[in-house]
């Protein structure tokens, strides 16, 4: 039931992309086939002047822009097992009022392993977020070139995401998934747990209209000290809701289309609509 229905649940951050990186976990507790495999190459923007710091209060600042373009791919194994691959190949992010950064952001590779098949799949995960983006990118600013900016590609820190997601077909053109997950995260910085929701309901036999609500939090107070990175650092908390559209254009090819915004309690994060597009091939 799940067919190729593939959304990034989160809110795009000065440094990182929750979403991608807590990630496309639209996959849900079906594992695909020996030899089934699907990939997508998406592009997400975000443009916002709204920072919320470790306390939750809000700051109004220069505009901040990023867009990432990245690839998402999962591969099936067999004896229940799936490989997936979460790569942003080009991040740039820049200030109104400043130079941009751009280069890599971090990989995240993993395993899924069905463990209930039938009418109530479930499936656990283990990926690993390779430090491949750059943590010490810095831009400057446009009118005084001494003044630096930190915007890294990543955060140069190596976690490991745990997952497991329970799904249902309710009927042929509705389903619905739940996901809880734990991020081991070293370098000091806390470990974060999530969860979410998301229900999925084919239109005309063509569309894939989803819903998504996610959340990530702290296991244990931030310290505030241990800042670093805005929305890849210390202390990161949000909620989010999105909303896709995953059009089947001919046979294996998708179109997608999907909107994201924060609420709830924002910590360390830039916050705004996130807009991406995408184009998707499955082999069954």
């Amino acid at each position: 039931m799940r067919a190729a229905v593939r959304t990034g649940v989160g809110l795009l951050l000065a440094g990182g992309l929750l979403g991608m990186g807590g990630t496309a976990h639209a996959g849900g507790g079906w594992i695909r086939p020996a030899g089934g495999a699907y990939a997508k190459i998406g592009l997400t923007s975000v443009n916002t002047n709204k920072y919320y710091t470790l306390a939750g209060q809000e700051i109004t600042t220069n505009r901040f822009t990023q867009q990432v373009a990245s690839l998402y791919a999962e591969v099936g194994l067999g004896h229940h097992l799936e490989a997936v691959l979460n790569f942003p190949a080009y991040r740039r992010a820049r200030f109104s009022a400043s130079t941009a950064t751009q280069g890599i952001g971090d990989a995240q590779l993993g395993l899924r392993y069905g463990v209930l098949r039938g009418a109530w799949p479930l499936a656990v995960s283990v990926t690993a977020e390779l430090p491949t983006g750059n943590p010490d990118a810095r831009g400057t600013n446009t009118s005084n070139s001494q003044i630096v900016i930190v915007l890294p590609t990543g955060d140069g820190e190596f976690n490991v995401w745990t997952h497991a997601a329970l799904s249902h077909s309710f009927f042929e053109q509705l389903y619905g998934t739940v996901n809880v997950g734990f991020n081991a995260r070293t370098k000091g910085f806390t470990n974060q747990y999530s969860y979410s929701a998301q229900v999925g309901y084919l239109l005309l036999r063509k569309i894939w209209l989803t819903g998504t609500v996610r959340t990530l939090a702290n296991v244990q107070t931030p310290r505030s000290g241990r800042l670093a990175s805005i929305g890849i650092g210390e202390g990161v908390a949000y909620s989010t809701a999105a909303l896709g559209a995953n059009y089947a254009a001919i046979d294996h090819l998708w179109l997608t289309a999907d909107w994201a915004t924060g609420f709830g309690k924002l910590r360390n994060v830039y916050a705004g609509s996130q807009f991406t597009v995408g184009v998707a091939w499955e082999w069954k």
